[in-house]
């Protein structure tokens, strides 16, 4: 039985709770909705009083300011962490897709310079393709620079060398990038479907643990009976019943819907913000060597994720670096012809110093007026007297 439920349809179901069925609902799907202020006075009001916890509550309470902020403060600190930890692997997938199609047109490009420049064909292009992963390029570089020095090879042979060398490189790079895709994927689709914890709703609620079982069983029942109507109402006649896990298929249909975007300082990564923003170029252009770009990759990806490693900050972090990259792509030229000339810059050999020489022979300087008096105040004025 394929599943007929829309976001309209979850919204409508919360809106038909009572208000603790609701509240509960809106707590485990704190990272989709925003808490009411209805529902907020209610938890405050809702809060045992500290000094009738041996004897019965007393009714017709009344709410305080303090225990309303408390209560507000609480809810958007849970919802923003948990909306960033899913903004984050959010910007890690949209990032590496448009990097491995940037990653593409790079890799066509090589393959189009080393076909029409160096007369390359698919039997080298494949060869070169199956030694890339087990090449050690940082190796065979420094081998190719030793015999462009000693004069071993010719221009043209030094600068095919060198660009099956970066296109083995941009092959490798492209692999890494698609692992890392499928494990963002991964993150994203698991942060997606992750309510609150218990120990959370009663932090934010202000309720004993022991308590909120029970709540939050007569609220899930409630509300999957009322999607199973929606459910009933949309699917055909004729179709299996099989039954479907409703709590799943929500959370599947809301994770769906666009990722809000957060607003993130600057806070230390990297020491300082220039040094951060050099590394996040030099990583978008491939300039790093593979050590040191995995290196960055974990640096500026890694959360802790638990309350007491600094889990607040650890998500945002990541935001801030990945804002700065999208920013940086978004500036690139990344025209086919712009791409080559990269290309052809990069294998272009260095000459030698004799070579860097000029073949122009110096001409003597000639000075102005103003260099000859200054020339002639150092000197002094000659005395003909001395020449008689």
């Amino acid at each position: 039985m394929t599943t007929t439920i829309q976001r309209e349809h979850i919204e409508s179901a919360i809106q038909s709770l009572p208000i603790q069925n609701r509240t509960m609902i809106q707590l485990l799907l704190l990272q989709y909705f925003d808490m009411t202020q209805e529902e907020i006075d209610y938890m405050a009001t809702d809060q045992p009083d500290s000094r009738f916890l041996s004897g019965t509550q007393p009714k017709g309470k009344t709410i305080s300011l303090e225990a309303v902020q408390n209560v507000e403060s609480r809810a958007n600190q849970y919802k923003g962490f948990y909306r960033q930890k899913r903004e984050r692997p959010g910007m890690h997938v949209e990032f590496l897709k448009q990097t491995l199609a940037i990653m593409d047109r790079k890799v066509r490009v090589a393959e189009g310079m080393l076909i029409s420049n160096f007369k390359a064909d698919e039997e080298m292009l494949n060869a070169a393709k199956g030694q890339a992963p087990s090449i050690l390029l940082r190796q065979e570089l420094r081998k190719l620079e030793r015999a462009w020095e000693a004069e071993e090879l010719a221009q043209a042979d030094y600068q095919r060398q060198r660009l099956v060398l970066e296109y083995q490189g941009l092959l490798r790079r492209r692999a890494i990038l698609r692992r890392r895709y499928k494990i963002a994927q991964q993150d994203l689709m698991s942060a997606g479907k992750l309510p609150l914890k218990d120990h959370e709703i009663a932090h934010v609620w202000g309720i004993p643990l022991g308590s909120l079982a029970a709540r939050k069983v007569k609220a899930l029942q409630q509300f999957l009976t009322l999607l199973q109507q929606h459910q009933d109402q949309e699917a055909p006649s004729n179709s299996p019943s099989q039954p479907l896990d409703l709590w799943r298929e929500t959370l599947t249909v809301l994770s769906q819907g666009p990722i809000q975007r957060s607003l993130v300082d600057y806070d230390g990564l990297e020491k300082t913000e220039e040094r951060l923003m050099d590394k996040l170029e030099a990583f978008i252009n491939g300039t790093m060597s593979e050590p040191e770009e995995s290196k960055f990759w974990a640096s500026i990806t890694k959360v802790n994720d638990t309350e007491f490693s600094g889990s607040w900050a650890s998500h945002a972090r990541s935001i801030l670096a990945f804002q700065r990259m999208h920013a940086l792509l978004n500036d690139m030229d990344l025209s086919d012809e712009a791409l080559e000339d990269e290309l052809s810059a990069k294998i272009m050999p260095k000459l030698p110093d004799d070579q860097l020489a000029t073949e122009e022979e110096e001409k003597p300087v000639e000075l102005g007026e103003m260099g000859l008096g200054v020339l002639n105040s150092f000197i002094g004025e000659q005395d003909d007297k001395r020449r008689t």
